[in-house]
């Protein structure tokens, strides 16, 4: 019994630090409220403050809208230019180029 308590306290307290954590050290404004009134609430309601960081409270930050990308559509987007250097056009032609030279001079 005293071995279940032991693992629900360290729970809590693993909970509590994770969750102040997150709230003092995130460079997002929270959702809601202050970072003092989310400390407030973390440290005063035992488990549900935790919880409640980690639902309602943390900052979801908004995803910038990179080059080439149209910003409404949430899928994959394809990337620009060549991805590796056999997707590079240029690249390609370079090696066919020097095979060409390399046969020639056998």
């Amino acid at each position: 019994m005293v071995r279940a308590f032991l693992f629900l306290f360290l729970a809590h307290l693993a909970l509590v630090i994770a969750a102040l954590a997150d709230c003092l050290g995130g460079e997002h404004a929270p959702r809601k409220l202050t970072r003092a009134w989310w400390v407030a609430i973390i440290l005063l309601v035992p488990v549900a403050g935790g919880i409640l960081w980690f639902a309602v409270g943390r900052a979801r930050p908004r995803p910038q809208p990179g080059p080439g990308s149209t910003g409404s559509s949430g899928g994959p987007r394809s990337p620009r230019g060549p991805v590796a250097p056999d997707d590079d056009p240029d690249f390609l032609r370079d090696i066919d180029r020097r095979l060409r030279d390399d046969n020639k001079e056998d």
